[in-house]
């Protein structure tokens, strides 16, 4: 099944500004990136419904969404259970939110069919060594219709910026920073019915060192980044940074 390539603009959903504290310390730049990936988590009117973070960390994101749909069940998974007097605090305040520990490889606790949402952030390049297992187990518990969602993920078609990432990775010492591909995707898509990839930062990244220092010039490159996807539909490919939204 064909992947569909896509650069969102704004209008986001105001929604989306809920949750932009779960950003944490992404550079400014992306700001419309996680605009547009927060809009795809409001597509779905969840309350009443249920909603489960993977990877979550902290759980910042979870608990927007859970601020933004009080009346839906928002479950962040991560390897350790977010814990202490800030996620006491969250629940507290938050009804519908909780936190537990698990595997994202192992959704064997729930049920068949009983998510409507099952997301992560800068989450899919870190578990990119099985996502044909990943995608078994989320398609097992989405009902049909639901959404897999990933926010902020690397691509590595663009060689110039993978040649810029993997010298940051040298210098920040850092491990386990895949770069992901459009092939992934698209074998991804056996199990589910449609896949779209939302495309950013084409010069965006190469001038992130300059453009993060000046509020213009990052607005400024991104209406540049824009109008070249617009006019030019095959650079899409070449965007170094995307959201993946799967649906069931």
């Amino acid at each position: 099944m064909p992947i569909q390539l896509k650069h969102p603009e704004a209008p986001f959903d105001s929604r989306a500004e809920v949750m932009m504290p779960g950003v944490g310390g992404f550079p400014p730049s992306d700001r419309p990136l996680f605009l547009a990936g927060y809009s795809e988590l409001c597509r779905i009117d969840l309350s009443g419904k249920r909603a489960l973070e993977i990877c979550g960390g902290f759980g910042k994101l979870a608990a927007g969404l859970a601020e933004t749909f009080p009346h839906a069940e928002v479950i962040g998974l991560d390897l350790y259970a977010a814990s202490g007097p800030e996620i006491e605090e969250r629940m507290k305040r938050l009804p519908g939110l909780s936190y537990v520990a698990g595997d994202a490889f192992d959704l064997s606790a729930y049920e068949e069919a009983s998510f409507d949402l099952v997301w992560g952030q800068a989450a899919l390049h870190h578990l990119a060594h099985d996502i044909d297992g990943l995608c078994v187990q989320v398609s097992r518990v989405l009902k049909p219709g639901g959404r897999f969602v990933f926010i902020f993920e690397p691509m590595g078609h663009n060689l110039l910026v993978a040649a810029i990432r993997a010298v940051r990775m040298a210098q920040g010492e850092l491990g386990d920073e895949s770069n992901l591909y459009l092939s992934q995707f698209e074998r991804a898509t056996s199990h589910f019915s449609s896949c779209e990839v939302q495309m950013f930062n084409l010069l965006g990244y190469p001038m992130k060192g300059v453009s993060d220092r000046f509020k213009f010039l990052s607005s400024a490159v991104h209406r540049i980044d824009s109008w070249l996807f617009r006019k030019f539909p095959k650079l899409l490919r070449y965007g170094a940074n995307c959201n993946v939204i799967f649906t069931k």
